[in-house]
């Protein structure tokens, strides 16, 4: 390969390694798959470090250069999109089981995630609609809670368009669909407020950035684990604030 060549493969391997972890996948995983397509065009993986907000590799070819190579990851751009992460695992199995070309790497990882999907909408809607009714809410509350849970999901689309902080966001949307809640009691639109409202919390539970924080410790990377055990925690003290001073305005807290 030429340097312009391997150059490209930097970037390009760099460029799913970046990918996966705005999909929600684990450091460890992605400094992996990034050593392993390295590996499969002959070049000598010298580092391949990934943090929850950055991105680095070095490599060496055969005659002793060098390609280093870092990366930003924002943290408005990640997110939970295994469909996609899916994706991104399927092209790295195959570029090394068989590596092709470098003009014909798979394109697939430079598609742009999907917006505004009917199937995410449709699992937001039901989603808060059935845990409404899984927790002891009645079908008014269900059809109550999925109403709102297919604002949040429009809101949510919002947030990503404008790259808004998740924090920030997450507070100001439990705000409103926690007056939403009552405004559809108070229409009668469903009788049970607790549950409507809990079913729509469950949209905002950072159940899988728990987990992934707590599996990141378990292969020693402490930063990246720190880094989202504190962002969990953050969007948690935004959904309590954010439902708080919905209830409180309302005249129902207390």
């Amino acid at each position: 390969m030429t340097r312009q060549e391997q150059e490209t493969l930097v970037e390009y391997t760099l460029n799913i390694g970046r990918q996966m972890m705005e999909c929600g996948a684990e450091a460890w995983r992605a400094e992996n798959t990034m050593a392993r397509i390295f590996r499969a065009y002959g070049l000598e993986v010298l580092d391949a470090h990934v943090m929850a907000t950055q991105a680095a590799v070095t490599v060496k070819n055969a005659a002793g250069e060098h390609y280093t190579s870092t990366c930003m990851i924002l943290p408005d751009k990640t997110g939970t999109d295994l469909e996609r992460l899916e994706i991104l695992n399927a092209a790295a199995r195959h570029i090394c089981e068989q590596p092709p070309p470098l003009d014909c790497l798979p394109l697939s990882v430079n598609r742009r995630a999907a917006r505004w999907s009917w199937r995410e909408l449709l699992g937001y809607v039901l989603g808060a609609g059935a845990f409404a009714v899984f927790f002891g809410g009645g079908f008014l509350d269900g059809l109550a809670s999925g109403f709102i849970g297919g604002l949040i999901y429009l809101m949510e689309q919002v947030r990503r368009v404008h790259h808004q902080n998740r924090a920030i966001y997450t507070s100001v949307a439990c705000f409103l669909s926690g007056l939403l809640a009552q405004g559809c009691v108070g229409l009668g639109f469903g009788s049970d407020l607790a549950r409507i409202m809990i079913g729509d919390i469950m949209l905002f539970i950072p159940g899988l950035v728990i987990v992934n924080g707590v599996r990141e410790f378990f292969y020693a990377d402490i930063l990246t684990g720190v880094y989202r055990l504190i962002e969990a925690l953050l969007i948690a003290g935004a959904i309590a604030a954010g439902y708080a001073v919905a209830l409180m305005l309302g005249g129902k807290f207390g």
